[in-house]
């Protein structure tokens, strides 16, 4: 019979995978449990209803063979169970809160007695222990969603409060000091992701209703919903069941609120200001006033029934506007500078003691391409260039200096421009929500999703600066059907679309002078333009190690670099479970197609851009120079622009089919036991349009021409992902789980290392000029006579291996869980995540010796750029993870989380780490095993506290309970609710960038160490300590300097240092946000509350990363901050 049993589960698993499509991923909860009778023998044939208390709908189970039932598919909320069995008393437990992917054990016990008498054996009854799975996580109720202070309405902030998870740009979320950024924004930065048990950023997976919500070609939260709208946040962070794939971090599932038999909803209005905020700490040391601003947010909610007990609906709408205006500062030259007099350039220097020169440059001009280079007399120079002739003849494209900074007095060229500046932020989104309870054994619901955002500068003082604009319009829809085909089996399918928009980077002319018409108005010849402004026209600075600052113009024109990304990804599900006897089998499989469309003009930009080092005007003997004047006489020492031949669309599947057996072996003891396999079928372009090295042949390879494959790299077929896991409740109070698996997730990587951007779908037209020498007038180009239009010899090439793979995980957990009293748990254990094929960018042309010939050289040249994205690399997380929950009881709700934790790779993958000042790029790739070190998420103590508090004070409170009303209406309704997050020090890397390594082409080289670092007279200007200050002994030292007291030391230029990467500690980061509402009774059920957020409410400052430059002379000191000041938001909310 058990044979028979298990050839007909692997029979389902064999058909689902043929003909079922899907997406598997749990959002519902299920009861399970056991009934029996007071002697504990089991009670076969019991019906089992657990009531929806909010919606009425019932859903019924019979008890099998075994005394076991178990309902799957519940919506998330509260219920009630009713048993019934003939000779017994009815039983009644509830209501009791059921969440995301929970499986709540319930075991009852009946009386002997007449089914028309019901025990009810709790008002109150809360299933807090997990006894039926090994899966850690954290879940976050509707009540936590709505009580806690999120900076900008931000879902993905509670993700940070997950046990394990850290987030390094936590200090950024809803970011307001002159910038906007809500969680309806949608970008390409990862701020707002944390690293969950060791993970990278970019490895989470959203989830909303079961469908993705991820913009997957960077792996960033492509659509974010309002928190007024969910009624769970689940994030599971380790050891999940086999349904679960695609993800290598945290998956983060969302529930969105249905309607109920009775109407709620509710409105609701955020407003904040620069004046209820402190002033940031930079801004304070550089005595710069807060810029004004104004966010406000509003919106509101409504769900019921359309047919009671049978069909519901729920909407929500949110509305975001930021609006910032202020004054900013531009560097423009004066007006003797426009008619060619720079004579103000050749008075001598005069520098005080505190830094400012109140002189010029000493710096004598000449025509290097005349006969005998002869000097400018008194520096007056001819304007050639038709760019300055146009910019200096319209003074209301480039205006005059209106002040003079007394950073700058004499040449007054430094931010000498003040002029008033605004922009804006809108989002615009909602949702509607629509569940139909069919039948008895069918249930459909429905979603639709809809958001637009834009970010643009409406207003800025210099019409030459071209602020960009971008814009992301987002459709999203899902479709669940829940059908039971019997009291045993329960199938669930899905099917979802969505497409998520990026539209970021395009420039804008506010002025309406330029238009797409500028580069003709300036005098470059060009083809038709595609973004509006002029091209750029950079100036290098005035020596080789100064690019900006006093006697510096800054530079005018725009080369965008426009990021388009249109995602289409259509989604397909089956789950189908199976109770037999003492197992719950699920089967399922998943059939994802993502169509990624993209345009990148590359790094060379849309418009391009010149560039001037002020070499064409100097000679070559001079360690000083002035750019500027090379602009004027149209000498430009590079000339470069970006061309791309259209669109590109990417194409990909992603497969997967799974089979979970959850066996209750005793009633004590649960064995959860699954297998995963998945396919990631190779990327390719709809047209070709991909390029690929062969690392074998050195050879380049075009998409599906002469034998290569559309993909130019290899399928894997050997994802197979086992997942084991055990729950033991040794005491009714206590249980031990632990578990194993391996997971599988293919990163993104980017627009940037795509296989699209190679040649000749991605072209670079360059012409690098050639500096004058003692014997040759060299080389340059001019705006006058545009662009080169023939395409230079290819310098970079973006390259994947064949043998190219999804990276992995393998998971260990045991951790044990003690039920404190009814309504909260202790939880401790040990997390390990070893991580595998990671993606590892590296500089595949590194020379592999001084003087040797470079690996692709016949490629890319000598001292080309060749950019593999291998899947090689490794991570390794260790951690002791303690919990502590208090269940919403008599007003409070508390989680608390404490880790201690380390976590090392051997690379930062191809987006690094938030806010942490590290490397993409090996500093020697041929040498892995010297980038091994801690992440740059390595924290290794980390704390985090959500809380909510009804205070207990007022009518039908602990407190007053009888007062009057109008006593109530001062003293009643209060609620404090807060969060927490402390982190030890960040983790950063000594670097000694001014003297690289000749074998190094991208990365900064590390110095030596040659003794220990003893931090002494440790301060914000010396994070290290004055004993490595330049003057004292243990400074750094040069390569050739003596080494007895020096703790760094520039490395010799043929060979690398031996520092360890991210070997120093920077500062830590510390955060409390506090929420402080009043609840105001209205009538009946509907009441108007008034709430303050306090965003870092005790104003703490988390200062950021040290300068870690062992040759700078402010090595160690500290210039700015990762936190933000003190932000405060008020808000009225009225609910019904």
């Amino acid at each position: 019979m058990k044979r028979k049993s298990m050839c007909l589960v692997w029979t389902i698993v064999l058909s689902l995978a043929a003909c079922i499509p899907a997406v598997t991923q749990t959002v519902t909860g299920a009861v399970r449990g056991t009934i029996t009778d007071p002697s504990g023998a089991i009670v076969p044939g019991a019906k089992v209803t657990a009531l929806n208390t909010a919606t009425g709908v019932k859903t019924i189970d019979t008890t099998n063979g075994a005394g076991e039932y178990s309902i799957r598919f519940l919506q998330i909320g509260q219920y009630k169970l009713t048993i019934e069995a003939s000779g017994f008393k009815s039983a009644s437990y509830g209501p009791f809160s059921l969440e995301i992917d929970q499986t709540a054990k319930i075991d009852i016990p009946l009386n002997v007695g007449s089914a028309d008498t019901t025990v009810t054996v709790s008002e109150a009854f809360q299933p807090i222990l997990q006894t039926e799975n090994a899966t850690n996580g954290e879940t976050f109720t509707e009540n936590t969603i709505n009580s806690v202070p999120l900076n900008g309405r931000d879902f993905a902030q509670l993700t940070a409060f997950t046990p394990g998870a850290v987030s390094t740009g936590y200090g950024q979320f809803g970011t307001v000091s002159g910038s906007s950024s809500n969680s309806s924004e949608r970008s390409t930065n990862d701020n707002n992701e944390a690293n969950v048990n060791g993970s990278r950023q970019q490895s989470n997976n959203y989830l909303l209703d079961g469908q993705e919500i991820n913009e997957n070609l960077n792996n960033t939260i492509g659509y974010s919903p309002s928190p007024d709208s969910l009624a769970q946040i689940r994030v599971i962070a380790s050891n999940a069941n086999a349904e679960f794939g695609n993800v290598n971090g945290g998956e983060v599932v969302m529930v969105m609120k249905s309607g109920s038999n009775s109407l709620h909803g509710s409105a609701f209005g955020f407003l904040s200001n620069d004046k209820l905020n402190a002033n940031s700490w930079v801004n304070n040391q550089g005595g710069i006033a807060k810029p004004a601003y104004t966010q406000t947010i509003f919106g509101g909610t409504i769900g019921g029934p359309i047919i009671k007990d049978k069909l519901f609906f729920f909407l929500d709408y949110e509305a975001f506007r930021y609006h910032s205006s202020g004054e900013t500062s531009f560097s423009v030259v004066p007006a003797a500078f426009r008619t060619g007099d720079l004579s103000a350039l050749l008075t001598p220097p005069n520098i005080d003691a505190s830094g400012i020169n109140h002189g010029g440059l000493g710096l004598q001009l000449y025509d290097t391409q005349a006969p005998g280079r002869p000097a400018y007399v008194n520096n007056q120079v001819p304007i050639l260039s038709p760019v300055a002739k146009f910019l200096f003849a319209h003074p209301e494209a480039y205006p005059l200096p209106n002040r003079v900074n007394p950073r700058d007095p004499y040449l007054n060229v430094y931010q000498n421009y003040i002029g008033p500046n605004k922009v804006f932020s809108r989002n615009d989104q909602g949702d509607a929500k629509i569940d139909w309870h069919l039948r008895s054994n069918d249930v459909i619901s429905g979603r639709y999703s809809q958001g637009y955002a834009q970010d643009a500068t409406v207003s800025d003082p210099v019409p030459v600066e071209f602020p960009s604009a971008s814009n992301y319009p987002d459709h999203l829809g899902t479709v669940t059907w829940t059908h039971t085909l019997s009291p045993a089996i329960v199938n669930n399918a899905r099917a979802s679309y969505s497409r998520i928009q990026f539209n970021s980077g395009v420039t804008t002319d506010p002025s309406g002078i330029f238009g797409l018409g500028g580069n003709a108005l300036v005098g470059i010849p060009s083809v038709a333009q595609q973004a509006a402004g002029f091209s750029l026209q950079s100036f290098n600075g005035i020596e080789s190690t100064k690019s900006s600052g006093p006697g510096i113009p800054d530079a005018v024109g725009a080369n965008p670099q426009p990021e388009i990304f249109v995602d289409n990804v259509f989604e397909y599900a089956d789950n189908l479970t199976w109770q037999h006897g003492r197992h719950l089998f699920k089967f399922g499989a998943e059939f994802t197609r993502y169509q990624q469309n993209s345009f990148y003009p590359g790094n060379d930009g849309e418009l391009g851009d010149f560039t001037y080092n002020g070499q064409y005007s100097a000679l070559p003997s001079s360690s000083t120079f002035y750019p500027f004047a090379d602009f004027v006489l149209d000498r430009a020492n590079d000339a470069q622009v970006g061309n791309v031949t259209g669109l590109t669309g990417q194409r990909q599947w992603r497969d997967g089919i799974f089979a979970q057996d959850d066996f209750k072996v005793t009633e004590k003891f649960t064995l959860n036991l699954g297998i995963r396999w998945e396919y990631d079928q190779p990327i390719f372009e709809v047209n070709n349009k991909m390029a690929n090295v062969n690392m074998v042949t050195k050879q380049i390879e075009y998409a599906g021409v002469n034998g290569a494959s559309r993909a130019l790299y290899d399928p894997d077929y050997t994802q197979f992902q086992p997942r084991f896991g055990f729950a033991y409740q040794a005491m009714p109070r206590w249980v031990v789980r632990g578990g194993y698996g391996i997971t599988s997730y293919l990163e993104g990587m980017g627009a940037n290392l795509r296989l699209t951007q190679n040649p000749p779908f991605h072209t670079d037209f360059e012409v690098q000029g050639q500096n004058p020498t003692a014997t040759s007038n060299g080389s340059f180009s001019s705006a006058a006579n545009g662009f080169p239009t023939t395409v230079v010899p290819t310098t970079t090439f973006y390259v994947w291996p064949k043998d190219l793979k999804p990276s992995s995980t393998q998971e260990f957990t045991l951790t044990t869980e003690y039920e404190v009293t009814p309504s909260s748990t202790v939880q401790v254990g040990y997390v390990g995540i070893l991580g595998h094929h990671l993606t590892n960018p590296y500089w595949g042309n590194q020379l592999t010796a001084p003087g040797a010939v470079a690996p692709y050289a016949n490629i890319v040249g000598q001292n080309g750029v060749i950019k593999i994205s291998a899947t090689n690399s490794a991570s390794n997380y260790s951690a002791l993870q303690a919990v502590f929950r208090q269940r919403l009881t008599s007003g409070l709700e508390l989680t608390a989380n404490y880790t201690y934790a380390k976590s090392l790779t051997d690379s930062f993958g191809y987006y690094g780490v938030s806010q942490i000042s590290g490397q993409y790029y090996q500093q020697n790739a041929y040498n892995m095993a010297a980038e091994w070190g801690p992440a740059g998420f390595d924290i290794r103590q980390a704390l985090s506290m959500t809380g909510t508090y009804d205070l207990p004070f007022g009518r039908g409170k602990r407190f007053g309970g009888n007062m009057n009303r109008i006593l109530d209406e001062a003293v009643g309704g209060w609620k404090l609710s807060g969060t927490n997050v402390t982190y030890t020090g960040f983790p950063l890397t000594a670097n000694s960038p001014s003297n690289y390594s000749s074998q190094v082409f991208a990365a900064d080289a590390r110095p030596n160490q040659y003794n220990p670092l003893k931090i002494t007279n440790h301060s914000v200007n010396a994070w290290f300590g004055t004993y490595v200050l330049p003057g004292n002994p243990g400074a750094a030292c040069g390569p050739t300097q003596n080494t007895s007291t020096c703790v760094f030391g520039q490395q010799p230029n043929t060979t690398f240092g031996d520092v360890r990467p991210m070997s120093l500690r920077g500062p830590g980061f510390e955060q409390v946000d506090m929420s402080v509402s009043k609840s105001f009774p209205v009538w009946k059920e509907q009441r108007l509350d008034f709430r303050g957020d306090f965003f870092n409410a005790f104003n703490i400052v988390s200062y950021g990363a040290p300068d870690s430059n062992i040759t700078d002379t402010n090595f160690g000191a500290v210039t700015s901050t990762n936190s933000t000041e003190r932000h405060i938001q008020l808000s009225l909310k009225y609910a019904f």
